[in-house]
């Protein structure tokens, strides 16, 4: 067996294992897109619930979400160089054109024509740029954490920033792909989702999150996203919607942020958030993965807008 199967083998165990603990029974599917192929991990019955989690994250990374959220068929993506989704160059189309064109592909590979949203980080980029460009597409999105580089004033992490670096960039890629112990993961995380959340995760989850990035491919998947998406410590300014943008959504939407959100806090988000007609913004305790942190608090906001509560 390949060191790039047993990776493989690995991965998949530790995500059966967390959804055996959140009581959740999934179905896969591969979406071929053209060039970027999609992997797409199904729970559950009812009206489609879109998941889209942040870059580099897992699709079973909202399991916590899910588990809270019965009645629903999820339908949790797994992005092209994310997971066990085969790598993407994220070239040859603007990134939000390539976002579009997945998040719609994989709709209708999946025959559903309109559909919730529930988006995180990255995952609230690409909800974001949907209800703009194909907005017939979403009936409403809930918004947990910062959604990557959307609103103006949002800081790009150190991390982050050396890996589009040019140099540091290409050594910290060839860093992701050599084994290394659970605490190191952990403390990487730590930057970006805080240290609550990133102890609370299981063994399990945090395998989710740092292993695919050792397979053939995903570390330079990674890297060549954050580079369509920053440059020098800032958003690329056609990746950070404009004043008539955020306007111009009219599809109900409720913000969750974490309070201590290291890419935004709240009150930086409030004047942004209120240019979008009936659009809602929710505070609850911790980072840029608040449902890691509180997830009962977090399920909580977003059953109660599902159900109809624009003011969750």
């Amino acid at each position: 067996m390949s060191n790039s199967q047993g990776l493989e083998r690995r991965i998949r165990a530790a995500e059966q294992r967390v959804a055996a603990t959140y009581g959740l029974t999934t179905t896969e599917h591969v979406v071929m897109l053209g060039d970027p192929t999609v992997r797409v991990l199904t729970v559950g019955e009812g009206e489609p619930l879109v998941h889209i989690n942040g870059i580099s994250a897992p699709a079973m990374g909202m399991a916590p979400l899910v588990a809270g959220l019965p009645g629903f068929r999820h339908i949790l993506i797994d992005l092209p160089g994310h997971s066990l989704a085969p790598p993407c160059t994220w070239q040859g189309r603007t990134v939000r054109e390539l976002a579009i064109g997945v998040v719609t592909g994989t709709l209708d590979a999946l025959d559903i024509e309109r559909a919730a949203f529930v988006g995180s980080s990255l995952g609230g980029l690409f909800t974001l740029w949907t209800m703009l460009d194909a907005p017939e597409r979403v009936s409403r999105a809930a918004l947990v954490a910062t959604p990557a580089t959307a609103l103006p004033g949002s800081r790009v992490i150190a991390e982050f920033a050396a890996l589009t670096s040019p140099i540091r960039g290409r050594f910290d890629q060839s860093l992701m792909r050599l084994p290394s112990p659970r605490f190191i993961a952990r403390i990487a995380l730590t930057e970006a989702i805080g240290a609550n959340a990133a102890r609370a995760m299981s063994d399990d989850m945090l395998d989710l999150h740092r292993l695919p990035l050792r397979l053939p491919g995903q570390a330079a998947s990674y890297r060549a996203l954050l580079r369509r998406l920053i440059q020098d410590r800032t958003a690329r300014p056609e990746n950070v919607l404009t004043d008539a943008e955020l306007a111009r959504i009219d599809t109900p939407t409720l913000f969750v942020w974490g309070e201590d959100d290291v890419f935004c806090s709240p009150e930086q988000a409030r004047s942004s958030v209120a240019k979008i007609p009936g659009a809602h913004l929710a505070v609850v305790p911790g980072g840029h993965a608040p449902w890691f942190d509180d997830a009962h608090r977090c399920v909580t906001l977003v059953r109660a807008f599902l159900a109809g509560d624009r003011h969750a």
